[in-house]
């Protein structure tokens, strides 16, 4: 098993930032010093994960998940 891991694809976005984030990316970016590209998949990433509205939306559009317990075979005492 390989030790370095590919890392996952890429898909082109063309956005529109407003000004003040825009500004804010290009000082973080300095900051930290990498490209704007890695601190907007970081920032989206972790951003949009914590968010529990998208979360419950994505169940619900998945249907229902599987009940607990359902599939178990019970044991007799």
């Amino acid at each position: 098993m390989a030790i370095v891991k590919r890392p996952p694809g890429s898909v082109h976005r063309w956005l529109s930032l407003e000004e003040p984030v825009g500004e804010l990316l290009d000082d973080y970016c300095q900051f930290v010093d990498c490209m704007p590209d890695y601190v907007a998949n970081f920032a989206l990433g972790k951003t949009l994960a914590r968010d529990p509205d998208d979360r419950k939306w994505k169940a619900s559009k998945n249907g229902p998940g599987p009940v607990p317990g359902e599939g178990i075979a019970k044991r007799s005492a």
